[in-house]
Order: C-alpha cells, then sequence, then structure tokens
C-alpha cells in the first residue's frame, strides 16, 4: 500500500529527522490498529484468534511508519489477578470489572500493602491499570525478547513504542476507582500521596532499567487525566501530585537520550504550559472534538511533536471520505509546515472506523505529505 518509490528515508530516519527539529521526506504516519476489515484488506487474509497477532503486524508493517500498543484480538475471558482484581478481556479490549474492596478504608488498606509490594519490587516490575507485571503482560519472557518478536513480526518497515510508561496517576485511579480515589485523598491525603510516589519510583526505576535508545528513540509516557471538556483534577492538584512526578519520570528517560511522547485523552488546555515546563518532547492523542485540534497546538507549541490528530469519533467514522481528505490536508497545512507531526487517529482506528475512511486518511497523507513538494502542491 505505501508507495516506497518517493520515500529517501526509512520509518526509522523519519522518526529521528523529527526528533531532531529536521524535515523528513514527508509526514510519517502513526496509528494504533484494531480494525479487523481493516487487516483483512491490507493482507487478503480472514482475522482469526489464531492468526490476528500476525495478521496485525504485517499490516502495520505494510501502512504504518509509527505504532504503540500491538494488540492481537483475544477470545472473550475473564480472569482475576492474584491481588483480587477482576478483569474482562474481548477481542481488543481489557477493562475492570470488580475489585477486592468496596469502601474507602478497605482501599486504604490495600494501598497500605500495595505500596509495601512496590518498595519490595524485582527487576523490570512495573505497575499500570492490569497490575503488576510489565507493557507487554505477565509473561514468562522480558519485554525486550517480545518487542523484538513483535519488531520481526512487523518488519524494519515500522518503528515501535517498545517503552509505554505510567506516570502513576491514572493507575492509581483506575485501580482505586476515581470516586473512591478522590474521597481516599480526602481522607487520608498523605498515604495515598506515598502511594502515587511509591508508584512512580518504580516507574523511574523500571527505566534505568530498561531503557535502550538502540531498540527506539522515543517513549510514550503516559496518564488519562482529562475528559473532551476539562481535567478531571484542577489545575492546582495535578501541580501538586502529578507534574513534579512527571517530571521526575521525562528526566529518567532524557537521561538515555529517549525523546517523550506524553499521551492522554481529553482536554489539556488548561495545563499545556505544564507539559512543557516538565520538560515532555510531543503530545497524543490530540482529540479534536475535545478542543486539541493540531494546527491550534501547533500555533502555541511550534517545537513539540504533535502524533495522532485526525478524529477517530465522528470524522473517521461517520463523514464522506472526501471530507476526510479535506480535513487531513487541512491539518497537514496548518500543524505539519515545519515537520514534527505523525499523522494518524486520535486514538486509535477501531471498530466503528469506516474502512475507505481509514485509507482516505493514509492516502491523502501519501499525496500531501512530501516536503519536497512546492507548497502549493500539499493544499
Amino acid at each position: 500500500m505505501r508507495p516506497l518509490t518517493r520515500d529517501t528515508m526509512t520509518a526509522r530516519q523519519r522518526i529521528e529527522a523529527t526528533l531532531r527539529g529536521d524535515l523528513p521526506d514527508r509526514l510519517p504516519i502513526f496509528d494504533l490498529i484494531q480494525h479487523i476489515p481493516l487487516i483483512e484488506h491490507v493482507t487478503g487474509e480472514k482475522v482469526t484468534v489464531h492468526n490476528g497477532l500476525d495478521l496485525l503486524c504485517r499490516t502495520i508493517g505494510q501502512c504504518l511508519d509509527i505504532t504503540r500498543g500491538i494488540s492481537a484480538p483475544a477470545e472473550e475471558r475473564t480472569y482475576t489477578t492474584p491481588d483480587g482484581f477482576t478483569y474482562k478481556q474481548e477481542w481488543w479490549t481489557t477493562w475492570l470489572v470488580q475489585r477486592p474492596f468496596k469502601d474507602v478504608p478497605g482501599l486504604l488498606e490495600y494501598i497500605r500493602r500495595n505500596i509495601d509490594e512496590i518498595y519490595g519490587r524485582e527487576r523490570g516490575d512495573m505497575w499500570s491499570f492490569a497490575g503488576k507485571g510489565n507493557v507487554w503482560g505477565v509473561e514468562a519472557k522480558s519485554p525486550r525478547e517480545q518487542f523484538l518478536e513483535l519488531q520481526e513480526k512487523v518488519g524494519e518497515n515500522t518503528v515501535l513504542f517498545p517503552f509505554e510508561s505510567p506516570v502513576g496517576m491514572d493507575t492509581a485511579h483506575i485501580r482505586a476507582g476515581l470516586a473512591l480515589f478522590i474521597y481516599a485523598y480526602h481522607d487520608a491525603p498523605d498515604l495515598v500521596s506515598d502511594w502515587l510516589e511509591a508508584l512512580n519510583w518504580a516507574e523511574i526505576r523500571r527505566v534505568h532499567e530498561t531503557a535502550d535508545r538502540e531498540l527506539s528513540p522515543v517513549a510514550l509516557v503516559y496518564s488519562d487525566i482529562a475528559d473532551k471538556n476539562a481535567t478531571f483534577y484542577s489545575p492546582a492538584f495535578l501541580r501538586k501530585e502529578f507534574f513534579p512526578r512527571l517530571s521526575k519520570l521525562v528526566e529518567a528517560w532524557h537521561q538515555h537520550g529517549i525523546r517523550v511522547i506524553f499521551h492522554s485523552d481529553g482536554n489539556l488546555w488548561q495545563v499545556l504550559n505544564d507539559f512543557r515546563a516538565a520538560g515532555v518532547d510531543g503530545i497524543n492523542p490530540l482529540e479534536p472534538l475535545s478542543g486539541m485540534y493540531a494546527g491550534d497546538v501547533r500555533a502555541h507549541y511550534p517545537d513539540w511533536i504533535l502524533m495522532g490528530g485526525v478524529d477517530a469519533s465522528q470524522l473517521l467514522p461517520f463523514a464522506p471520505a472526501d471530507v476526510v481528505r479535506a480535513t487531513v490536508r487541512r491539518t497537514i497545512e496548518q500543524a505539519g509546515a515545519h515537520g514534527r507531526l505523525w499523522l494518524g487517529s486520535s486514538t486509535e482506528i477501531h471498530p466503528a472506523c469506516k474502512l475507505e475512511n481509514v485509507l482516505a486518511m493514509w492516502d491523502t497523507i501519501l499525496e500531501h505529505g512530501y516536503y519536497d513538494q512546492p507548497a502549493g502542491e500539499r493544499r
């Protein structure tokens, strides 16, 4: 699908150029693919739970310059972790369905136990919404081994994010439940703050154990802290409990020569300057319907890498293909003129996205995203 005859850079060279602030040959295409008709269209094969990972990786290798969160479609199952959290997994999605506590006293007791467990961590351990494990799950193989296997399946045409790095805030509020987390902070702010500090400490330790710029020059640091209107928490709370820890985590990655893209859904305008002060090198996913249109963010933060930006909640599922093409052209013109734009969907290519619209988005990037064209031809 990708017209390689016009490309003068590999995907890795393209990504490295944008991280340096140089113009690549064209805009890198970024996305996270969770769309069976798209995979079947690209590969010509029917997706099953048995071949899903292989076909997904082939699709990524043919279509994308950079991706994150490779997750194969899985059979539906429900499972409980050793610490009593029950999850349901269905195709692309895993969500927490039951916690081992029902009230604030129960949560606070869990927090005390978890803090002790975190400070007793072993090399490579991380804590995310799925509990203790690593970014690829709780597996016998090391994260590096699992990453290299995925890279081999994808091929050398695509850069992967081997490093997805939780700050700790959404690890805590997802594990606790947002309402219980807020009540617990009201009742025992020092204990909850100690929990956030422990989660952050453990992740920084993991960074120094696993960071490897040869695997990838970029890490995705994440914490979903906003909805479509504003942040879940006040800026004052975030400046006390979140941004100092984000800053320490970003610095840990920078010490290894690895740039940081920060991920949070939602409207972040209230605190974008705080992200800049924390040292992040870019931001994702840039949801236009949350007020995070890439052109507007570019006007205020010209040096950031912008990753995502094409609306996946309304535009890709419902708009005519010509509207998708026009939107992509406008985004390229307003956010990509000086490089530093990795363009793709604003969350992921999910099952509701129309196949023709996904293809229209990618085709338009390849038609209008080359920097060797005169500006008039890119419009």
